[in-house]
């Protein structure tokens, strides 16, 4: 990908972008304009944020404000590109890099098994990327807790869902009570009570919930 710069401007509900052609042969008439977020994190995006570090902090025993530069230069160094080279800085940010930062924190919750005061769900600031996460960790994506696979679209009859996961079909974990209950009120009522959304199988979860025979048949199965 070859970069330029250049400058937008909007005409009569039509934006443009003024630049120039980079002195290369070949290239394409397409393009892809990336906007620079010039919006500063909010106050709610503070809040999750301090309020994810100092459960990660409560867990490692540790001070908060030592959790924040540990997390703060782990951040600048998975995303370089977004960051253009400079150290992150949460009191900074702007409204992508701050949930980009959150998700981050949201993730090491999850793969630690770290238990939080509010729910995760609540925190976090891509909700199927969330839900996503919860499935390749098998955890509750309401409690935290180890969770079972809940499928939200019809399957088969005949169908064995501990070999052949579907890959396509709209899954979602959730703790054994909460899969009762989203059974006795429906999936769309589910949804909108927790804010919640299904994600589609996809092969990297397959494999996780795959048993071993069917790991070694390669049997996925397809909706």
């Amino acid at each position: 990908m070859i970069t330029t710069e250049g400058r937008a401007y909007e005409q009569r509900g039509i934006v443009y972008v003024k630049t120039c052609r980079p002195a290369v042969d070949n290239l394409s008439d397409e393009v892809m304009v990336q906007w620079h977020d010039s919006r500063m994190r909010t106050a709610e995006q503070n809040r999750k944020a301090w309020a994810l570090m100092t459960e990660i902090a409560t867990f490692q025993v540790q001070d908060k404000e030592e959790t924040y530069r540990e997390q703060s230069i782990s951040f600048t160094a998975k995303n370089m590109e977004m960051l253009q080279g400079k150290l992150f800085h949460l009191s900074q940010a702007t409204v992508s890099e701050a949930s980009a930062f959150i998700n981050m924190l949201v993730e090491i919750i999850l793969e630690y098994e770290i238990p939080t005061k509010e729910p995760l769900y609540t925190m976090c600031e891509d909700i199927q990327r969330y839900v996503y996460l919860c499935l390749m960790n098998k955890r509750c994506c309401i409690t935290n807790r180890r969770s079972e696979l809940h499928h939200v679209d019809a399957i088969g009859m005949g169908y064995n869902r501990h070999e052949k996961p579907q890959i396509g079909a709209r899954v979602i974990p959730l703790a054994p009570e909460y899969h009762r209950e989203i059974h006795n009120i429906g999936n769309e009522a589910f949804f909108a009570k927790y804010h919640i959304e299904p994600v589609r199988m996809d092969e990297r979860l397959a494999e996780k919930y795959l048993d071993k025979k069917a790991r070694r048949e390669g049997n996925y199965g397809q909706v």
